[in-house]
């Protein structure tokens, strides 16, 4: 795939973030505070930086938000792009009716979806998804905390590869 950014001479950004079990929970109005730090995050690349492309990793909690996030910017920002980045083939199955509702919604209404393997779930395609989003954007905002993890050894890869990374965590996101 020819990156976006090079098509659109925009930066590009990826999220990486917390499920909500090491958030406030799992809806949306339990982690409000976060939501519009991500929110006044990304108008701020738009207007300022000259992002215009964001790719999210679908996964539940920040994934998912910022990619909804992005979606309704886009009524203001029509020129903003979401790419979806899909870990395997089967990333939803084993989640509630809801979630794969939501995860659909988002893929549906994505510019672009890119499944970054063809195999079922493992931990090794959702490290394959971080690298290939970190390897496909100039900048991650990442929701951590600090613990170990998916959201750590994305940030760390993106450390490790010069990328730079804004970090939105507060101690009162989490539980």
């Amino acid at each position: 795939m020819i990156v976006m950014k090079n098509l659109m001479n925009n930066k590009t950004v990826c999220f990486t973030g917390h499920r909500p079990s090491k958030l406030k929970g799992y809806f949306p109005e339990d982690n409000k505070q976060l939501l519009w730090e991500i929110h006044d995050c990304c108008v701020h690349l738009i207007e300022n930086e000259g992002v215009g492309v964001f790719i999210n990793g679908v996964a539940l909690g920040v994934d998912q938000w910022s990619a909804k996030i992005i979606l309704k910017l886009k009524e203001k920002y029509p020129h903003i792009k979401l790419i979806s980045a899909v870990p395997c083939l089967d990333h939803s199955s084993k989640w509630t009716e809801d979630s794969k509702k939501d995860w659909q919604e988002i893929i549906d209404c994505s510019d672009e979806v890119r499944y970054v393997t063809e195999e079922k779930f493992t931990p090794y395609c959702m490290q394959k998804r971080n690298e290939w989003m970190v390897d496909n954007s100039d900048i991650v905002v990442s929701v951590w905390d600090g613990s170990s993890g998916g959201t750590n050894n994305c940030v760390q890869y993106a450390t490790k590869n010069k990328k730079r990374v804004i970090n939105i965590w507060k101690k009162e996101y989490g539980k």
